[in-house]
Order: C-alpha cells, then sequence, then structure tokens
C-alpha cells in the first residue's frame, strides 16, 4: 500500500533509514522540518507491506506553500528487489495525490551528493536506481548543477525550465 503518512507513523518514519549514500533526509532533518513546515506528513509518503515502511518518500515546500515542489529523499529498503520499480509507483502515487490535491505541476527529484563521491560504485548504483525510478514515473529531464561546497545536484523533472548558467541539461535519459 502506498499511503501519504500520518502522526501515527511519526516513530517508523524517524526510525526508517537505509545505509545509502544518497538517502537525503535523515530524522533531524525531518523532525526540524516538520516544526518549521517545510516538511509535511502529507507530503511524506511511505510503502506498506504488512504494516512496516519498506520505502520513504520525502517532499518539500516552502514555508506556506499549499503544494511540494521537490522530492528531497527517496529510499528503499536494501533488502527488497528492484527498487527503482517500488519507487517509481510510490512517487507516482503521491503526485496523483498532489493533483488531485490542485498542485499543477509534478514535483522535481532532486539528489545532492558530494561531487568527490561520484566515481564511486555505491554511489553510481544508488543513483542509477533513482534516475530509472525517476523517468518511470514521468521526471524524464535531467539537470546537473555543480553547488557551492564541491555538491553536485541532479534534478529530475517533468518540464524543460530554463536552465541556470552552469546546468547540463539532458532529455529523456
Amino acid at each position: 500500500m502506498f499511503t501519504a503518512s500520518t502522526r501515527s507513523h511519526d516513530s517508523e518514519l524517524l526510525l526508517f533509514h537505509q545505509h545509502d549514500p544518497v538517502s537525503g533526509v535523515d530524522s533531524l532533518q525531518f523532525g526540524r522540518g516538520l516544526a518549521a513546515g517545510t516538511y509535511r506528513r502529507d507530503w511524506t509518503w511511505l510503502a506498506l507491506v504488512d504494516d512496516r515502511p519498506v520505502a520513504r518518500g520525502v517532499w518539500w515546500g516552502p514555508v506556506g506553500s499549499v503544494h511540494p515542489i521537490e522530492l528531497h529523499c527517496l529510499i528503499v529498503d536494501a533488502s527488497l528487489p528492484h527498487p527503482e520499480v517500488w519507487a517509481s509507483a510510490l512517487i507516482r502515487s503521491a503526485h496523483r495525490a498532489f493533483a488531485e490535491a490542485g498542485a499543477i505541476l509534478a514535483p522535481d527529484f532532486v539528489i545532492e551528493v558530494p561531487a568527490a563521491t561520484l566515481v564511486s560504485d555505491e554511489v553510481q548504483n544508488a543513483l542509477s536506481w533513482r534516475r530509472e525510478a525517476a523517468v518511470a514515473a514521468g521526471l524524464t529531464v535531467l539537470g546537473e548543477t555543480a553547488l557551492e561546497g564541491g555538491v553536485q545536484q541532479l534534478r529530475h523533472s517533468a518540464r524543460a525550465v530554463p536552465a541556470p548558467r552552469g546546468t547540463r541539461v539532458h532529455a529523456g535519459v
């Protein structure tokens, strides 16, 4: 079952994490985001099997936003085969719910990783299944931007947007 989280999922959300080089949002960040209003329970989606979380997506929006604008964290239990299938189904379910709630645009999927780690096989594997999930969910435009501090940002989007200077854009990846 794919569902938005509720208060009853809080402990599971905070405990559900993977040792993954690109997971994105840890428990402390999530708690702070909830308190600030940039992460919300209805923007945090879970895949549940026998009431146990096996995948989690955390969407972000500016304080006061009606709808999320970016997916900041996508993790799938490492014991599951084909994480890209679970992840794409989670993204599609959440995006469908956001659209039904009035969102006009599908949120982008943003991954930030230290640029120096991009040569790592572990990082490449983690990015690969996320890229497959993004494309399967309709986020087919990939933009890559070098950020300050040696961080590389990968942005999967459903739409072509003017790219900031220094961004490489690939359509249909």
